[in-house]
């Protein structure tokens, strides 16, 4: 709300002419008393090309057949809640399977833990397959990848 220049008391836009408080004529003398449209200011729509930069597809492949048990193909392009669920599932396979296999006494050394996440692996390397293959993806803000 403004104030007037002379008590410096809030006063409404109405009473522009004369302060009720003090009196004085044009109390908001030298400020802007236009209303401005807050929505021709800037375009929320609008998106800088140049800071935009797509996400690769072999960069996603790669990350797929490398960390791919981490879900680091995911947080890659934006998914961040399936790569936490990819992580969290991988490894809730490699070490359940593996001390099932370590702790039963079918294998007793580390190949009980090596088995599993080759298979997590594979699965890995069938996922960066599909994402070199398919054109389709999108990223986290909806852009296909390149």
């Amino acid at each position: 709300m403004p104030k007037c220049r002379n008590c410096n008391n809030p006063i409404s836009r109405l009473d522009k002419e004369i302060c009720p408080f003090c009196g004085v004529k044009d109390p908001l003398l030298g400020e802007d008393t236009s209303t401005k449209d807050f929505t021709q200011a800037f375009d929320p729509l609008s998106v800088n090309i140049e800071t935009v930069k797509p996400k690769s597809k072999k960069k996603t492949a790669i990350l797929a057949f490398t960390l791919g048990f981490l879900g680091a193909h995911m947080f890659y392009i934006g998914q961040i809640k399936t790569g936490i669920i990819i992580a969290l599932v991988s490894l809730l396979f490699i070490s359940g399977l593996g001390c099932l296999l370590f702790f039963t006494g079918a294998i007793a050394n580390v190949l009980a833990f090596l088995i599993p996440y080759f298979v997590v692996e594979f699965a890995m390397i069938i996922c960066g397959i599909f994402i070199l293959r398919s054109n389709d993806l999108c990223d986290a803000r909806g852009e296909f990848l390149r």
